[in-house]
């Protein structure tokens, strides 16, 4: 597995090299990239980050201080995000070219008769779908484990949760970018659209105990993914709810778990074989975010599975 990680890097360095080769002939570098900074870390998300947040306080499904370990670690990854965003950027450009390239077969023609509305939907439900699939994968698949425990590990689980992801686990969810490229003659998703679908992405981490009723059953609420983030197996499943928006996927594939009547579970990874803030006397914010990135890259990591 550490063979398979240290690949990843080398599948990545690649992928960002076309990316950045496309968009320096293009002459559409800076304006792209500052683009997608806007779009990944815009106003909107960081208002919804804010307003959940402060919802936690409110109305929390386990108490925490606002200056808890785990919420000043995971707001450090926050900034980590803002700063690889235009690594993402790169990487989405050089699979869709690599896509072109040598898969030009998957992008459809122009479909007549197919209103815009229709191609937006496809296109998110698509994304959405994908994005279910690469997050099996990535508990199933042990170089990907590698660096998605880390998201897993977190103990005092909040909004801000959202953003502890390894830079590298973003290579999983490349595919996601397909449903877009499929459809690209047919139109695309308005960046309000792409935003709006971060925004959803991210409340599920919320330390809420909401779980929105009947909706809750088709859309993927803080009380579901909570489920997911069990330190324990739910229902003889070691783990369940992978879904981001739509617990539909979940639903279909067996997988999901209702958290109606539960009470609220402890989140983590049994055995703590990620670096934790949780077991420092006193934590360095930078120290804590260095090691828990180098895990995945040590001979012995302790999270094969």
């Amino acid at each position: 597995m550490w063979c398979a990680a240290v690949a990843l890097i080398g599948l990545s360095a690649w992928l960002m090299g076309t990316g950045l080769s496309d968009l320096v002939r293009g002459h559409v570098l800076r304006s792209d990239l500052s683009s997608a900074e806007a779009d990944t870390v815009g106003p909107a998300l960081l208002v919804m980050v804010v307003l959940v947040f402060a919802a936690e306080r409110l109305w929390p499904a386990v108490p925490r201080r606002v200056t808890a370990r785990g919420h000043i670690i995971d707001a450090g990854y926050l900034g980590v995000y803002a700063l690889v965003a235009p690594a993402v950027t790169l990487l989405s450009t050089g699979f869709a070219i690599a896509v072109e390239r040598y898969a030009p077969f998957l992008r459809l023609a122009r479909l007549p008769l197919l209103p815009q509305v229709a191609v937006v939907a496809m296109i998110l439900l698509g994304i959405d779908a994908i994005n279910w699939a690469a997050h099996v994968a990535n508990h199933r698949v042990g170089v990907f484990w590698r660096f998605h425990a880390l998201h897993h590990s977190q103990e005092e689980m909040s909004v801000f949760t959202t953003f502890r992801t390894h830079p590298l686990a973003h290579v999983s969810y490349l595919p996601a970018v397909l449903p877009a490229l499929v459809l690209a003659a047919n139109g695309s998703v308005p960046t309000v659209g792409l935003v709006a679908y971060g925004c959803l992405v991210t409340l599920p981490h919320a330390n809420l105990r909401w779980n929105y009723g009947r909706v809750g059953r088709w859309v993927v609420s803080p009380a579901f993914h909570r489920l997911h983030h069990a330190n324990t197996d739910v229902d003889g499943m070691r783990a369940v709810n992978f879904g981001f928006v739509l617990a539909v996927w979940d639903r279909l594939a067996g997988t999901a778990a209702l958290p109606h009547g539960r009470v609220v579970m402890e989140t983590g990874i049994g055995g703590r074989p990620v670096p934790l803030e949780q077991d420092l006397a006193r934590p360095s914010a930078g120290r804590v975010i260095v090691s828990q990135l180098a895990q995945p890259f040590r001979l012995r990591s302790g999270l094969e599975s």
